[in-house]
């Protein structure tokens, strides 16, 4: 592979083990991390803010020694890569983004939120995750407009949706419009979350993308 450092960005209410099913099928000799998000780490005293937690990816560079990373994100992580690749056009090669809207619609918002309310505490705990924390960090994200940034992109881009998630297609190929070269693939059966409901279509279509 020719990609240096991969670095996978989960999204809010994921840990970074969301991306287990990713990491365990990496090509060999491939280096690859899965931080936290800067701002959702349990315990952790910060809130988020896009633009810390974009400079946060960036700094991964510096510890692994290398000039350029690929960034592959979903949700609230996505946003976070594109931010990255705005910020630093020169230090992103590519972009593999999946389950992303540009803008986060207030009546979304308001149901995601309910949906954490009505989470036990035992589950949120079992992941490692907050439930005050996770309605302040939907909070702050509702407020993410990423199509400012967009023309700022110059990586190699790759979308991913669900065809059961006509409104995930929808906002991929609205993105895509915006990133110079983008391209938009649609993968069967999928409807909420590409990358563990369709982990293979995903992985084949990331790692053909990336090499």
């Amino acid at each position: 592979m020719s990609v240096p450092l991969v670095v996978f960005l989960h999204g809010l209410g994921r840990t970074p083990q969301f991306w287990q099913d990713q990491v365990s099928a990496l090509p060999p000799g491939t280096r690859a991390v899965a931080p936290w998000l800067d701002g959702l780490r349990p315990g952790g005293s910060d809130g988020f803010e896009l633009t810390r937690a974009a400079d946060a990816v960036l700094g991964q560079l510096n510890r692994f020694g290398v000039d350029q990373v690929a960034l592959v994100g979903s949700g609230l992580g996505a946003s976070v890569a594109v931010a990255a690749a705005g910020r630093s056009p020169a230090a992103v090669s590519h972009l593999v983004l999946t389950d992303l809207l540009p803008r986060t619609a207030k009546l979304a918002g308001g149901l995601q939120r309910l949906a954490v309310r009505a989470m036990p505490t035992a589950q949120l705990a079992e992941a490692g995750l907050d439930r005050g924390k996770m309605l302040a960090m939907m909070k702050a994200s509702a407020s993410v407009d990423l199509r400012a940034l967009l023309p700022q992109v110059t990586a190699q881009t790759l979308l991913l949706g669900g065809s059961g998630n006509p409104a995930g297609v929808t906002a991929a190929r609205e993105l895509a419009a915006g990133i110079a070269g983008a391209r938009v693939e649609v993968i069967g059966r999928a409807s909420g979350s590409v990358p563990t409901e369709a982990p293979q279509e995903f992985n084949q279509l990331l790692y053909d993308f990336l090499a």
